[in-house]
């Protein structure tokens, strides 16, 4: 046993993990209610933190935390799979994340999010190549890629056609002409189509088809 030291860059350290955590606002570390909680069931030693506290706090904490992912992954990793999607946040903001899946040493397969970007633009092919391409380039990974999944929006295959060329240097292969086409070259990363969209997109595609009997069954129900 030993006496428990209370230490304020801790505290704010923890603070910014749980906002990080439960996406919580900025500023309730200022606030009374979360003043008044901290200081009555756990610490009365407690000292309110302000947002722009908070806010620098957790710029330095993501840097941090980016680096030892950064450094985790390129000593662990030696071919990398690639999952990309874009979604909305509350905020009705797009964001495009990036995962990255490898097998380690102890031959344990691993998921980490390497990328969380904000997509202000149109999701054209174009663009969302290069939020891709930006996320694997800080973290060295370019000579890694052997496969990216994206869903079966024409975008993302415009995206593909983008990436291909640049991913290129897994294999360390030379690309081959496209006998039809000698312009174009056939490279060897492997694109993926996420298999839960194609489910989805099939699974659609069925109930439209019925739609037109699951009609005349309501219709029957309200006739009975």
């Amino acid at each position: 046993m030993h006496n428990w030291d209370y230490k304020p860059v801790v505290a704010r350290f923890e603070l910014c993990r749980l906002i990080a955590r439960l996406d919580l606002p900025l500023g309730i570390g200022e606030t009374q209610a979360w003043e008044e909680y901290i200081v009555r069931a756990h610490n009365p030693r407690f000292v309110k933190v302000s947002r722009q506290t908070t806010t620098r706090d957790l710029a330095k904490l993501c840097t941090e935390c980016r680096d030892l992912l950064k450094n985790y992954v390129l000593s662990a990793a030696t071919s990398i799979a690639l999952t990309s999607d874009i979604w909305s946040s509350n905020a009705k903001e797009d964001y495009i994340y990036v995962v990255a899946h490898y097998v380690n040493a102890d031959w344990e397969l691993q998921k980490k999010v390497i990328g969380l970007r904000l997509i202000e633009v149109s999701h054209f092919g174009e663009n969302i190549a290069s939020r891709i391409a930006a996320v694997v380039e800080e973290y060295g990974l370019i000579d890694k890629i052997f496969s990216v999944t994206l869903d079966n929006a024409s975008s993302n295959a415009r995206a593909i056609n983008t990436l291909t060329p640049m991913f290129a240097g897994y294999l360390s292969l030379d690309p081959t002409p496209v006998p039809d086409n000698p312009g174009n070259h056939n490279y060897s990363l492997v694109h993926q189509h996420c298999a839960c969209h194609v489910i989805n997109l099939i699974v659609k595609s069925g109930l439209k088809r019925l739609k037109p009997y699951t009609e005349d069954f309501s219709e029957l129900q309200l006739i009975s």
